[in-house]
Order: structure tokens, then sequence, then C-alpha cells
């Protein structure tokens, strides 16, 4: 997943986890590079359509691909004006699943929507915009395809990608392949790794998938057809 969302192995409750309090998640979250940063870049390309969340086209920013729809599920409309923190919370909590079961459940829910408005409301207004969400999509392909510079380049990046991460070799990846897959990518002794790691493998998991959206997103599964499709689909 996205740069922001440095990722490794399933939450477990343990006694490192217990002390996990709203804001700490804020610090396991920063970002390599700034959402700031990559909004400026896709508006000096005209890849943005504003703060109305009503873009013209595809190709002008429109809300479609894997994220698009992530964004939707979010604000619970298909031309939104932006997603509030309350309404993050919620899809983190309902749709998500975030933290099931586990202990201090609330104060992670709180710390990680928390974390990831800052991150991503650049304007500081109380919401996402599609066009802030885009700088997120823009780091998230660079993690599902690595090096992707068009649709063709990140489908075959993806694909390559895909073979890594498939450590069962069954053609398909799940939560925890998805979780333990993208570890390697976070710093050694990275706090809380294990939250950071379930949030992106989660989001993966309901972006990419198309075929179980009646299943828990814990227990879904994807497809190599699935995941290089969400690279070409996020790369036009």
């Amino acid at each position: 997943m996205s740069k922001d969302l440095k990722t490794t192995a399933p939450v477990s409750a343990t006694s490192s986890q217990t002390s996990v309090q709203t804001g700490t998640a804020e610090r396991d979250l920063q970002a390599t590079e700034g959402n700031a940063a990559v909004l400026a870049r896709l508006e000096a390309t005209g890849a943005s359509a504003g703060k109305t969340g009503a873009p013209t086209s595809a190709t002008q920013g429109g809300i479609d691909g894997p994220m698009g729809r992530v964004y939707q599920r979010i604000t619970g409309s298909t031309n939104p004006a932006g997603f509030t923190r309350g309404q993050l919370r919620s899809y983190l909590d309902s749709t998500l699943g975030f933290a099931e079961g586990e202990w201090f459940r609330g104060a992670k829910l709180d710390g990680v929507a928390d974390t990831l408005m800052t991150q991503l409301d650049v304007d500081k207004d109380g919401k996402v915009s599609w066009t802030e969400f885009q700088a997120f999509q823009t780091q998230t392909l660079q993690t599902v395809a690595p090096g992707a510079t068009n649709e063709t380049s990140a489908r075959s990046a993806a694909g390559t990608r895909f073979d890594q991460l498939d450590t069962s070799h069954d053609g398909s990846l799940g939560f925890g392949e998805l979780a333990a897959g993208t570890a390697a990518q976070l710093p050694a002794n990275t706090d809380h790794a294990d939250l950071i790691s379930q949030l992106a493998a989660r989001i993966a998991l309901d972006a990419v998938d198309t075929d179980q959206r009646k299943s828990k997103v814990k227990d879904r599964s994807l497809s190599k057809g699935e995941w290089t499709e969400a690279a070409g689909e996020m790369a036009r």
C-alpha cells in the first residue's frame, strides 16, 4: 500500500500494543513523500479536478478505479464533495473491521483516523476531497506496481509484485500475505508496525477485491487478475 501507510504483520494483542493511544499511530504513519508534494504534482500536470469532487472525466481526475471505489465507500456517495474525520472512522470501523477484537480498539480507531486526516486533508478544511485523496492513490500505485509509469508498465510490475507476495504459491493473496509482504518495506524497529500493516492489508483487500464483497474484509483474497487490473486502473 501507500508509503503513507507503511505495513507489516497482522495484529496480535501483546503488552507492547496495549500502549497505543489516540495520536500514537501518527508517528508510525509518517509519509516518505508528503501528500502536499504529491498533490502539487497532480495539480501541475492537470490531473486534479478541484475541491468540488465533481470532475468532468476520468482523465481530469474522475472518481474511478480501486481507490475511487474506496473513496465513495467512505463518503457514501458517487459524487461526493469530500469525507470528514467521522466518515473515515466509520469506514475503518464498520467496513474494514480495523482492530476488530483487539485491546483498546477505540483508541486505535481514533488514532488512525486522526493520522490519516492530518496527512490527507492538505488544505485543512476538515474534509478530504478526491483531489487530495488522489495523492494517496499515487503512492499506493507505486507499492502495488513499483516503478510503473503507465498502464502497461503498471500491469507488468504488478504481476511481478504479486508473485513476490504470493508466498503460498496458490495464485491468490490473503490478508496474512499482504500484511507480511509489506513488512519488508518498513524501517527496522518501527513502532506499532503491526497496526500499520493491518491497515494497509485491509485497504488493499477492500480496494482491489471485486467478487467477495459479502465476506469480511479480512477473510477475502485477491487473484492475480484482480491485482494487475487494479494497478492498470490506477495508472490510467
